[in-house]
């Protein structure tokens, strides 16, 4: 029983190791490009938002979100990371008086 234990806790000693040594520089793998977008648009419930992003072979990451605010302005905040920047945000709104896009008629 006692052999067991010792067992299981070298396991246990050894897994940890393993899952917390560093990256080596040759484990880190390259960027991979990516893109995507998803919006909602329920004329029903006067819901209006969406996000899209767009990522480089370079790392860099582009993208804008939006919402449709209560007192009738779209809000877009448009967005990059690139290295050490960080977000990087840039927050505009239309005029009061925006309209959503005709929603799409649903699938049959």
């Amino acid at each position: 029983m006692r052999a067991q234990i010792v067992f299981v806790g070298l396991l246990f000693a050894i897994l940890g190791f393993a899952a917390g040594r560093p990256q080596d520089a040759e484990e880190k793998s390259e960027p991979m490009p990516y893109n995507y977008n998803w919006e909602v648009n329920d004329e029903e419930s006067k819901s209006y938002y969406g996000h899209e992003e767009k990522g480089t072979e370079a790392g860099r990451t582009e993208g804008k979100y939006f919402v449709w605010l209560a007192d009738g302005r779209l809000m877009t905040v448009e967005y990059y990371v690139d290295g050490e920047s960080g977000f990087v945000p840039k927050i505009t709104f239309s005029d009061p008086n925006f309209a959503p896009p005709a929603a799409a008629a649903a699938a049959a």
